[in-house]
């Protein structure tokens, strides 16, 4: 152990003034660059959404991340990471083809927090489905990620 390690405290205190480094790293990202990787990370969602890049799609995702989707009769579906992205690989895997595109996307940035509101168009072999989508995103140390998804096909 170094002597620092051996002055009482010392050890926290070096612990802390790590961490705040490294979280003061975070927020030391020029605006630009926060944007940049934002709009990155909304191309990816849609860009990603490909039956051979899946597996890269889910890491936009929080572990935490939640789904919810509202039916014509106005029930809810809430969904956790796992049951959502089971639900994709399950469609990619008996579509011939499918996807989706988004339109219409606005991007609210507040530091690290950010919205996204977009119309999105959805296709799964030869139907095609439309409705609205609001993603949550956080900044964190490796980048933006999505915290959830609420959505609705219109009627």
């Amino acid at each position: 152990m170094s002597r620092w390690g051996q002055i009482p405290g010392m050890r926290t205190l070096l612990i802390v003034l790590g961490l705040a480094a490294s979280a003061a790293g975070a927020r030391a990202q020029p605006p630009e660059a926060l944007e940049r990787s934002l709009q990155r990370v909304v191309s990816e969602y849609t860009g990603l959404y490909t039956k051979d890049s899946l597996s890269r799609w889910r890491e936009l995702f929080l572990p935490t991340f939640t789904s919810a989707s509202i039916a014509a009769d106005s029930t809810v579906a809430l969904r956790r990471l796992d049951e959502f992205y089971s639900a994709q690989e399950r469609a990619f895997s008996s579509a011939k083809k499918m996807g989706e595109r988004l339109e219409n996307v606005r991007i609210e940035r507040r530091g690290r927090l950010a919205t996204v509101w977009a119309d999105f168009v959805y296709w799964y072999d030869e139907s095609e489905r439309r409705g609205r989508l609001v993603l949550t995103a956080i900044y964190q140390r490796d980048g933006w990620r999505f915290a959830s998804l609420m959505f609705s096909y219109y009627d």
